[in-house]
């Protein structure tokens, strides 16, 4: 959707919006232009740096920013029809071919012995030419594989029915009733009313020591999380996988590579006016989930995998605040040795081999041995979010960090999309 208004001398209208069409040609591929990406973007920048960004109005800011570079994307990619025909043999070789089965025919006709020698030299000699050229176009394809066009599409579809799914995609719903529901609108519906209710606050029983106990006075209660700095910003960015799945907004990991370094000078401002005043845009907390099935195709709702895909931009501000959040568990010694889980430079694996050593050492000394594993089924889809607050500030977590984790967990949307 485009539209005109003012006098200008460009033939392109200014891009407004983008339609699927249901009824466009399946087999046509498409490609981003990323140095135009980047390179519209670097001649943007002062108009966002003095007119557009307003760190004190950061919904609206930041609503805008995500638009413009969704919109930007949309008009920077190439469309163009996929061929599907496998890649045509050499004429030369279909020659040999054409002639190596002709001579064949005539040996087997006239029954030559010296014909027959010949007609089995030649077609060996063909079928090692053939195997030669299969095995170039094949290294080909594997150099290919991962750039877009048509070898990489080639290349994938041969090969795909050799791998199976880890999770099958979801074909339908099994209602109490027995009824099997296909129409992805009413799946939808019946997702986020199972979803709705699992995410629902727990209730608990009050008074609870964690909220309802006297408050313990820190002396580290007024410290403020530090500030963002772009090396830290450029850090991440470097160190994170440029994955292509999409968020809510239709942006993708991959698309914070492509974006001109000066732009995260701005985005630290946001980063930092949202660690000091604990606010979070609205839009960071708009989440894409994909639904897939665990087992079977049509199942119930919670024998479904919930995969969320978060705004892009919202992960690397998340990995800033857990690199600080981690200093202040680290400062006070709150995390103890033996907790190896969701720990960077810890393994459960030494977990397993210390129990292994434990449990055979009082086996040695004949005493008896009973282990406990205990699963919390749903322990973090629902997890009570105000007594997880009220204990970080029983352990001595700084108001600051304590504040931005409750704007963080709270308010948040998803919209459910059945694949």
């Amino acid at each position: 959707m485009q539209t005109y208004e003012g006098i200008t001398s460009s033939d392109h209208k200014p891009l407004l919006g983008v339609f699927t069409d249901e009824d466009a040609p399946k087999h046509e591929g498409s490609r981003t232009i990323w140095s135009v990406f980047s390179l519209f973007l670097a001649y943007t920048y002062d108009y966002w740096e003095h007119n557009e960004w307003n760190t004190q109005s950061s919904e609206t800011t930041y609503e805008k920013f995500i638009l413009f570079l969704t919109l930007l994307s949309s008009r920077c990619q190439q469309h163009f029809p996929l061929n599907r025909a496998r890649p045509s043999v050499p004429q030369e070789l279909l020659k040999l071919m054409a002639q190596s089965r002709s001579l064949s025919f005539k040996a087997k006709r006239k029954g030559d012995i010296e014909l027959r020698n010949e007609a089995r030299r030649l077609r060996n000699f063909t079928r090692f030419e053939l195997k030669r050229f299969q095995q170039e176009q094949l290294s080909v394809q594997l150099k290919e594989r991962y750039s877009s066009g048509e070898g990489s599409n080639l290349f994938w579809n041969r090969t795909k029915r050799h791998f199976r799914h880890i999770s099958s995609s979801l074909r339908g719903f099994v209602t109490p009733s027995g009824e099997i529901m296909k129409d992805p609108q009413d799946m939808s519906n019946i997702a986020a009313d199972y979803y709705e209710r699992l995410f629902e606050a727990p209730v608990v029983m009050r008074p609870h020591p964690y909220i309802d106990a006297p408050p313990i006075m820190w002396d580290n209660a007024s410290d403020p999380i530090p500030m963002v700095t772009y090396p830290e910003i450029i850090n991440i960015l470097n160190s994170r996988k440029k994955k292509r799945s999409l968020d809510i907004h239709g942006l993708s990991p991959l698309i914070l590579e492509k974006i001109p370094r000066n732009y995260w000078h701005l985005l630290a401002q946001l980063y930092n006016y949202s660690f000091t005043e604990s606010s979070i845009p609205k839009k960071f907390k708009e989440v894409r989930m994909v639904l897939l099935a665990k087992k079977n195709a049509v199942c119930t709702p919670d024998q479904t995998r919930p995969i969320s895909l978060l705004d892009s931009f919202l992960k690397v501000q998340e990995r800033l605040f857990l690199t600080r959040f981690m200093q202040v568990l680290k400062n006070r010694g709150i995390l103890p040795d033996n907790q190896s889980g969701f720990r960077a430079g810890y393994r459960l694996q030494t977990r397993v081999l210390l129990l292994i050593e434990q449990i055979s050492s009082y086996m040695a000394n004949s005493a008896p041995v009973t282990t406990v594993f205990v699963d919390f089924k749903s322990a973090f889809d629902q997890l009570w979010f105000e007594g997880c607050l009220g204990k970080l500030i029983r352990l001595g977590i700084p108001n600051a960090y304590v504040k931005w984790i409750q704007t963080w967990l709270l308010g948040r949307k998803a919209t459910i999309e059945v694949l």
